[in-house]
């Protein structure tokens, strides 16, 4: 996988204070900030610190998803911790403490994403933790119960007392470039995203909104560019709002190559086997790979240059260098009416949008998502008609782009 982590010289002052004063302070802690703002990377520093001070500390790392789990793996690795420190989802946890697998307090938990978890895991980690320091953005609060469990997410303003936790601010966003954090401002004005200061140093890129005649020229498009830029060493992910879509993308892919299309089967769960899909994909050279529910690898799709398969709701905490959303037509309705209200999937889509640290690339047919019509003009328009040519390969290794 792409090195996403910095040095720790490299941290901005408000990271460097945390480290240097506030972290070193007693209590359990709860850093805050927008997309971007180095929440994750602030988290695997501080677990640094402690595991070269206190060596034997018995610590382990709770996360909202399994792809979190290998981009923590990975942070772990490029810091050179030595100790094993165990990374589960919220659930894994859940489960280990009632199945006694751990009888011992931790002398630390960290946790990432805890504006998605049930008050009852804030509850168990302050329990069983002699300290406690999570991360989180109410911004990217998408889920009114938690996934996996039939318990209400917990509210923003609870966080603090149930965990008896002081909150610290990240204020800089470091991720996002300027056209990016102009998207999420006009989709969302009241998080006043305009209010954190913005890495001066990040160069923008225009945000590329792609119209297409019909799905077969925007599947062809998307593609083609995503291995534009895995071609050079870039991490790409393209994005869909449910797992549905992204059998039907991947299908058509193979059909553009003369590949026969994948059936889907359950595995011994009950639920479509995406190993099989994964399995199809390589078996005909075709640089897809999906990840979710604890199906396929970062590493693996980043050390083959393969372009990944995700949920929005898997690649949250995650970020890559290109970001394609596709399919974002009027009459796609994204998510059944009385699961999801226009608020949550604003919010849904924000956090998608704020997953790319370099280039964002959103395309539809005819006509976009009314929800998002606002941010045409905003954007950088392209007709992919008259850009994609007829006899361009969907297999060729093409390099000729400008980022």
């Amino acid at each position: 996988m792409s090195s996403w982590m910095i040095r720790e010289d490299q941290l901005d002052p408000d990271q460097r204070d945390f480290i240097n004063i506030e972290s070193k302070k007693e209590g359990n802690i709860w850093i805050k900030g927008f997309a971007g703002s180095g929440k994750s990377v602030l988290l695997l520093h501080k677990l640094r610190e402690v595991l070269q001070k206190e060596p034997e500390a018995n610590v382990c790392i709770i996360v909202f998803t399994h792809s979190l789990i290998a981009m923590f793996e990975a942070g772990i690795k490029e810091l050179n911790i030595k100790q094993k420190v165990p990374v589960m989802t919220y659930f894994q946890f859940r489960k280990a403490l009632y199945d006694k697998t751990y009888i011992y307090w931790f002398d630390y938990i960290f946790c990432d994403e805890v504006q998605d978890l049930p008050g009852e895991m804030l509850a168990l980690m302050k329990s069983w933790g002699k300290r406690v320091i999570v991360a989180g953005d109410a911004n990217q609060s998408i889920y009114d119960k938690a996934p996996g469990l039939d318990y209400p997410v917990v509210k923003w303003g609870e966080i603090e007392p149930l965990l008896s936790a002081r909150p610290f601010n990240l204020n800089i966003i470091h991720r996002l470039t300027k056209s990016v954090i102009g998207l999420v401002e006009k989709l969302l004005p009241e998080m006043n995203i305009w209010r954190a200061k913005r890495d001066l140093t990040k160069q923008d890129v225009n945000v590329r909104l792609a119209k297409a005649d019909n799905l077969t020229q925007e599947i062809k498009y998307v593609y083609q560019e995503a291995l534009k830029a895995v071609n050079v060493g870039d991490s790409v992910v393209i994005l869909f709002p449910h797992r549905k879509l992204i059998t039907e993308f991947a299908n058509e892919v193979l059909s553009q190559n003369s590949i026969e299309k994948w059936n889907e089967s359950n595995d011994k769960y009950g639920k479509v086997d995406y190993e099989q899909l994964n399995e199809h994909l390589d078996k005909h050279n075709i640089r897809l790979h999906y990840i979710g529910n604890g199906v396929g690898s970062l590493i693996e799709a980043s050390d083959a240059q393969k372009i990944i398969l995700m949920t929005y709701h898997s690649s949250k905490g995650l970020d890559f260098d290109n970001v394609f959303l596709p399919m974002l037509d009027e009459g796609n309705m994204w998510f059944p009416s009385d699961k999801y209200n226009e608020e949550k999937l604003k919010t849904l889509f924000m956090v998608a949008m704020t997953r790319s640290k370099k280039n964002l690339y959103l395309s539809y047919i005819y006509n976009l998502n009314p929800l998002l019509s606002n941010l045409s003009d905003s954007c950088r328009s392209i007709y992919i008609s008259e850009i994609l040519t007829p006899e361009t390969s969907l297999s060729s290794n093409p390099f000729d782009f400008d980022f």
